[in-house]
């Protein structure tokens, strides 16, 4: 409780020190800034939406949301700020722990700020949502087109609430000076409330870094690199992990076009966990090298990389070997990558994948089919397959279809069944004004572990909305 406390103490804290006086000289340099308010009503009734084994019935919701979020860019800075929450009332399925009344509240912030020689970057977030209600695969694609799922993805199901918070900050130090600094501080972390599943238990992540840079040249710089992580999990042996590492190497422009990296380094993990039948505290340790070289083309027509990672954790030693290609097509873009990873020397296993997308004169298809590991809930790497594909339809100026389907198998750990899921939406969205829009459509979703069988669930949605924009 006291982490969980610090935590959500930092990113208040972050967001009232860096919103109040970044606001004031916003106004300052731009005389304004872009502020928008959007209302929401959404009307839905969906069959056994916790997913769960035997059905838990037909839940009927209305719902209405409240957002609130500004921008502004100047010059030097930039700032992002979001809040809202939502009312929420209806029949809730037997044995479904779903709130009503004042639900979902969330918070955002994202501020840069770079004066050439230093720069500053914060980014903080709030959610609490109803467990029953995740999100589909394809939301969680950042800005590359890469699927980041969170960690418990592959485990979440039934339902009551889900929180989870996350910030990070990054500043740099001597940017156009032969010597520099760069100070890393993070965290993040999912808490459940009354859970029907209970295998659902709370965890979090915090991590530091501190970097010097070494500009010998105009093309070199070195690095040395020191990294600082804690993991916890309120599982039945209290999990807590420390992860240290220190690596050294440099970046070399080969050309204006070609970077090469390189790391070297070594990494120390200690696990402390709860002897079951003592009730003692027990640490382990992993310790080993760990480093990466990497080679980055860009082209004509995209990019080449080429990257190899050497990665210590609990359990032993990972190596993986990656290529990646990425083409810059005419009406759309093709990303392919391949590889092998192989984890304390065990048998190589194929990672890769192949993204398209494609635009039309009234649409755009889009499909990602890949096959990675990622790190759960556990902090375990687990290999994960997700196929994402899409498809929206302009109709006339006003109107379009969007249909968008996502599969996801996470294989089986020594701590963790394999589990897969996947979600279908049908959806129809019209612009009813310049200000307001109206939605519609069906959704289907699915859920197998090996310790619970198959749940399906099934759900049609309406609703509208509009956006206030507020200039000043």
């Amino acid at each position: 409780m006291t982490k969980r406390l610090i935590a959500y103490a930092a990113f208040a804290g972050s967001v009232a020190a860096a919103a109040t006086p970044v606001v004031a000289q916003l106004l300052d340099e731009e005389g304004g800034l872009r502020q928008r308010v959007r209302v929401e009503q959404e009307f839905g009734t969906g069959n056994n939406l916790g997913l769960e084994d035997p059905s838990e019935g037909r839940t009927s919701l209305a719902t209405t949301r409240l957002s609130y979020g500004l921008e502004s860019k100047t010059r030097l800075q930039e700032l992002s700020f979001a809040i809202g929450g939502a009312l929420r009332f209806g029949d809730i399925a037997e044995g479904n722990n779903m709130q009503t009344g004042f639900t979902d509240p969330f918070a955002g912030l994202r501020y840069f700020r770079d004066t050439g020689n230093a720069s500053l970057s914060v980014n903080g977030d709030y959610r609490q949502s109803d467990i029953s209600l995740v999100a589909p695969l394809w939301t969680f694609l950042d800005q590359d087109g890469i699927v980041r799922p969170p960690r418990d993805f592959s485990d979440i199901r039934g339902s009551g609430e889900r929180e989870s918070y996350s910030i990070d900050m990054e500043l740099e130090t001597g940017k156009l000076a032969p010597f520099g600094l760069r100070f890393l501080a993070g965290a993040f972390g999912t808490n459940y409330i009354d859970p029907t599943d209970t295998a659902l238990t709370d965890f979090e992540n915090t991590n530091l870094g501190l970097s010097a840079l070494f500009r010998f040249n105009a093309v070199t710089t070195g690095y040395i690199d020191l990294r600082y992580s804690t993991y916890s999990r309120e599982n039945a042996t209290n999990t807590d992990r420390e992860t240290q590492t220190i690596q050294a190497g440099f970046d070399r422009n080969l050309s204006p076009r070609a970077l090469l990296t390189f790391r070297v380094g070594y990494t120390d993990v200690d696990t402390t966990d709860t002897d079951l039948l003592t009730g003692q505290r027990v640490t382990t340790q992993q310790s080993g090298p760990s480093g990466s070289l990497g080679h980055f083309l860009e082209m004509p027509n995209g990019s080449l990389n080429s990257t190899f990672d050497l990665t210590q954790n609990q359990n032993g030693q990972r190596g993986t070997l990656r290529f990646a290609r990425s083409i810059e097509l005419p009406t759309g873009g093709l990303t392919a990558s391949v590889g092998l990873s192989s984890f304390d020397s065990s048998d190589p296993q194929f990672i890769g994948g192949i993204n398209w997308f494609r635009d039309f004169p009234a649409g755009r298809i889009n499909v990602g089919l890949n096959r990675d590991f990622y790190v759960d809930s556990n902090d375990e790497d687990r290999f994960t397959n997700t196929l994402i594909a899409g498809y929206q339809h302009e109709i006339n100026s006003v109107s379009s279809l969007s249909a968008d389907l996502s599969l996801f198998y996470s294989e089986s750990t020594v701590f963790s069944d394999a589990s897969q899921r996947g979600s279908f939406v049908l959806a129809y969205n019209h612009q009813l004004t310049q200000d307001w829009s109206l939605n519609t459509g069906v959704e289907l979703n699915f859920f197998e572990d090996d310790a619970s069988g198959m749940a399906k669930s099934d759900s049609v949605f309406f609703g509208i909305g509009r956006n206030f924009d507020i200039s000043n």
